[in-house]
């Protein structure tokens, strides 16, 4: 029972990281009123923009759905004005609202749209807590050292500006994170730090927050007096500002306290109280957790070793056992339902197992195996994918510093060919002369080395292994990925003359090989009859959907007149897909620039599960696609069952 409440609480670090979300302190109701007499005097200016941005903001913790009215009324005002910086401002200020309501790729794509016009503007205040804000996002989607990794970079940036307050909320955002791994002596550490900032500024709102914050630590330590007292404060401050969403997770944290004591009835009471604020809120995460810490309260009351005094009973408890067993299933299932609507893996994990443990108690076992079957594939997929990643960076490093010493042996051996040629010259038509040709001949040599490494690699790529870099195997955020396969080309290869079948491959790939120049896409390799490009790296792309997109149309209006010499009709499949990649150059004899992630995967997947003559894409591809302008004809083909994927929703790109 006691590991079970324990995990309980580790939950509510990740309720946390929603109301951490601003990166300025807000000054409660007062400010909102002030704010609100204001607006009918302002002209439509930026001065205007700037209110609406801030009421916007100010008002994601008390009422959200105003929030959104009010950036959106902002953000068409500063686009009417032709005012950039106020775009971003109204953009940021709706990507924070978006995430307390759980809209995480809502969020994502307003904040990381602010991101690139404050990047443009040289805004660094700007880049700074968009950057804090995409990694609040991440923390969501359970990719801890992502999270991490941006907190830093705009821990850095804040740092450099002297914004005090930037650097106390990247520094309660990095805390949050080493709770999450367990480290509360260093938590505690970057809270306290947070915490002095903020008393130094007067910032209530954080004060509240980090209190919080510290109260969690106690928790964990099991000294429920003093996270008591932590929580209660910072409820205090948090009723003063009107700060509903931040009421709501004290609440909560109050509630996980008496649950850990063995104070049922009254933990149900607070996470009840917490609940309806939630929901009133549009708060989907914050209702999905207090719905899962209820279900695992429940199930502590369906113990037979658990009893009640009936004078402590309130309307939230029931005696009988069966009765709090039901319950326990039914708020797990509403808890798992939203959790996977909006794609937090760690807490619908967590609340997984606690359903399978209810169904055991109840006999049904199948429906137990299954849940606990669902809960471990989750979990793995949340803690072991950042192993991968390292295991894959190693391996990556070895395979580079072979490419590299493969090169310097090549070189060497060019030097010492070109020394023996120069000997050669020298002795026959004279010194002169033999200058001439010999800087001839190294010239000719360099351009053929060069060429050699530009056919197998890319430009960018091939620079840097000449210059010795060590190792080189990088990341990308964000990239697209396209597999081009010849349909039938198994059966025509073995009824075919193999020389007309590798000169029909060579003018198809010549025909790719130009479009992927034109849009912009890096050829990676050709295996048989099939063809790899993306768009995205070795450079970054910001539009690489869209070349990616562009280019597989324009295979498909190609390919429509393409006929082999004698008359065939060529029939192809191509499937797309977006997403994080790491790429790196491997081999030992010969180079070979390549890719490696899910999304590489996923791509595979689309172009073996699509159609002859269709473009066949991810719904992950299609939403990036549809962010940039263009008149995109995406079909839905429904849902496929994809191989280590499970159910996707797949679409046909049409034009």
């Amino acid at each position: 029972m006691k590991k079970q409440l324990l995990r309980i609480v580790t939950l509510i670090f990740l309720v946390l990281s929603i109301n951490t979300a601003p990166a300025q302190p807000l000054q409660g109701q007062a400010k909102i009123d002030s704010l609100l007499k204001e607006f009918p005097k302002m002209k439509k200016d930026t001065n205007a923009v700037n209110l609406l941005s801030q009421l916007s903001f100010d008002m994601y913790a008390s009422n959200p759905d105003k929030g959104i009215k009010y950036g959106e009324q902002g953000l068409k005002l500063a686009e009417n004005i032709g005012w950039k910086l106020g775009k971003a401002n109204c953009l940021r200020s709706l990507g924070v609202v978006y995430s307390t309501q759980s809209n995480y790729p809502k969020a994502l794509e307003y904040y990381s749209k602010a991101l690139k016009i404050n990047e443009e503007l040289g805004n660094k205040s700007g880049v700074a807590s968009n950057l804090g804000n995409m990694g609040l996002v991440y923390n969501h989607q359970s990719d801890y050292p992502k999270a991490l990794e941006y907190y830093s970079k705009a821990l850095k940036i804040n740092e450099e500006l002297g914004n005090k307050s930037g650097v106390a909320n990247n520094l309660n955002n990095i805390g949050i994170i080493y709770a999450q791994q367990s480290d509360y002596t260093k938590a505690l550490e970057y809270y306290l730090k947070a915490l002095k900032i903020n008393e130094e500024l007067g910032n209530k709102s954080w004060i509240a927050n980090n209190l919080n914050n510290i109260g969690i630590i106690y928790n964990y330590q099991s000294d429920y007096p003093k996270a008591l007292a932590y929580y209660s404060k910072s409820l205090k401050i948090n009723e003063e500002l009107g700060n509903k969403s931040w009421i709501a997770n004290n609440l909560n944290n109050i509630g996980i306290i008496y649950n850990y004591q063995s104070d049922y009835p009254k933990a149900l009471a607070y996470y009840s109280k917490s609940l309806k604020i939630n929901e009133e809120l549009g708060n989907k995460s914050g209702v999905a957790s207090n719905l899962g810490n209820m279900g695992s309260t429940y199930f502590a009351l369906s113990q037979d070793s658990v009893s009640i005094n009936p004078s402590e009973l309130n309307q939230y408890v029931s005696l009988n056992k069966d009765i709090n067993l039901n319950r326990s299933i039914e708020y797990s299932l509403q808890a798992i339902k939203i959790f996977e609507e909006i794609g937090e893996l760690d807490k619908r994990s967590y609340y997984l197992k606690t359903l399978a443990n209810a169904y055991k108690k109840k006999g049904e076992m199948m429906k137990a195996y299954n849940a606990l079957e669902e809960h471990h594939k989750l979990k793995d997929s949340v803690f072991s994918e950042e192993k991968n990643k390292q295991i894959s960076a190693l391996e990556k490093a070895r395979e580079d510093d072979l490419n590299r010493l493969k090169i310097e042996k090549q070189e060497i051996l060019l030097k010492a060919q070109e020394d023996e040629k120069q000997l050669i010259i020298l002795s026959a038509i004279g010194a002169l002369i033999s200058i001439l040709i010999i800087l001839f001949v190294i010239i000719n040599q360099r351009s053929k080395s060069e060429k050699l490494l530009l056919n197998v690699l890319p430009a960018k790529i091939a620079k840097r292994l000449k210059a010795k870099e060590h190792p080189i195997a990088d990341h990308f955020d964000s990239a697209s990925i396209m597999f081009i396969d010849i349909v039938g080309f198994t059966k025509m290869s073995s009824e075919t003359d193999p020389k007309r079948i590798v000169a029909v491959l060579n003018d198809i790939f010549t025909i790719f090989d130009k479009l992927a120049e034109k849009h912009g896409l890096e050829k990676i390799k050709t295996i048989g009859d099939a063809y790899m490009a993306a768009a995205g790296i070795p450079e970054k792309q910001v539009d690489h959907a869209k070349r990616t997109a562009e280019m597989a149309l324009n295979i498909k209006s190609e390919m429509k007149e393409f006929r082999t010499s004698d008359g065939t009709e060529i029939k192809f499949r191509i499937g797309i897909e977006c997403g994080s990649v790491v790429a790196g150059v491997i081999g030992e004899k010969k180079f070979i620039y390549d890719l490696w992630s899910d999304a590489v995967n996923i791509a595979n997947r689309m172009e073996s599960t699509g159609e002859s003559g269709k473009i066949h894409i991810s719904e992950n591809f299609k939403n990036e696609l549809e962010k940039f302008e263009g008149n995109w004809q995406c079909t839905f083909r429904g849902e496929q069952n994809i191989k280590g994927k499970g159910i996707m929703n797949t679409y046909f790109l049409e034009n």
